[in-house]
């Protein structure tokens, strides 16, 4: 068990604040004529989309992360939010300063769900080939990823998710040069995919696992662990020597990310401010 640290609470952090950056500035290509961006707060970075999107896309990571932060921060979050008609959502880690939780008080904030940050190091033995019996995995190639977003989106179909939110996060996911993209197969047909996002930060690299689906007719046969399983292998041969992922708490995906050999670095706390 990895016993997290305030130094990796840091890089993680950091990691997710470049991953949401990156994810609503290709997200911004979709959607000409709306106002998409990530903007600088506390420390951290909030991104606002698509107000159909709801807290995907539309949050903030990393307040308070480098250091005291004030009421003038969060309500310069709030003015934000505010004009996309969007409640505040803002995933506090742990490890960030004292102040962040005193403003988030004094502007009364409640807690409304947790997110739990995984952390693997990889090590020479997560070099050896991924060898599934029944399942094959390989990287989605440049003339295949117009394929990505249809089969991600049929990975979530059954969640109640806005289709259009699935499109546009597996297309960005196309889009973005720091990520490779997967295809797990059974017997010839395509069962899963997935992202790894390989990204480099101030304290150093972190390979970021995620946009992971499966197949309806194909859950509960080892494919999230397979492609779990490839990346983790992926960003060792790449260079990388630690790997992230996210989860909501006693879900499936925390479940095999755990069998994965990922340790629980810390749970954020979403903390909500409904418009008034």
């Amino acid at each position: 068990m990895l016993c997290a640290t305030s130094d990796t609470a840091r890089l993680l952090e950091e990691a997710d604040i470049i991953h949401l950056t990156r994810q609503v500035e290709v997200c911004s290509q979709f959607f000409s004529g709306q106002e998409i961006r990530a903007q600088p707060v506390g420390h951290g970075i909030a991104g606002v989309t698509v107000t159909a999107f709801g807290r995907k896309l539309n949050h903030v990571v990393g307040f308070g992360m480098g250091g005291p932060v004030s009421e003038d921060d969060l309500a310069a979050v709030e003015r934000l939010f505010a004009e996309k008609r969007l409640p505040i959502e803002i995933d506090l880690c742990p490890h960030t300063d004292a102040t962040a939780l005193e403003v988030l008080a004094l502007r009364g904030y409640t807690v409304n769900g947790w997110i739990n940050s995984y952390v693997r190091i990889l090590t020479e033995s997560d070099l050896q080939e991924v060898d599934i019996p029944g399942i094959q995995i390989y990287r989605v190639t440049p003339e295949r990823s117009d394929e990505f977003p249809s089969i991600s989106v049929a990975g979530y179909r059954d969640g109640g998710r806005l289709e259009l939110l699935l499109e546009t996060l597996a297309r960005c996911a196309v889009l973005r040069p720091d990520t490779h993209l997967y295809f797990a197969s059974i017997d010839g047909k395509i069962a899963g995919s997935a992202g790894l996002a390989l990204i480099e930060t101030s304290g150093g690299r972190v390979a970021h696992l995620y946009i992971d689906s499966t197949l309806p007719e194909y859950r509960g046969r080892g494919i999230q662990a397979a492609l779990l399983k490839a990346r983790l292998s992926d960003a060792r041969k790449a260079g990388y020597d630690v790997a992230s992922v996210a989860a909501r708490p006693t879900s499936v995906s925390s479940r095999n990310i755990e069998r994965a050999g990922f340790s629980l670095a810390y749970t954020k706390a979403t903390f909500v401010r409904s418009l008034t």
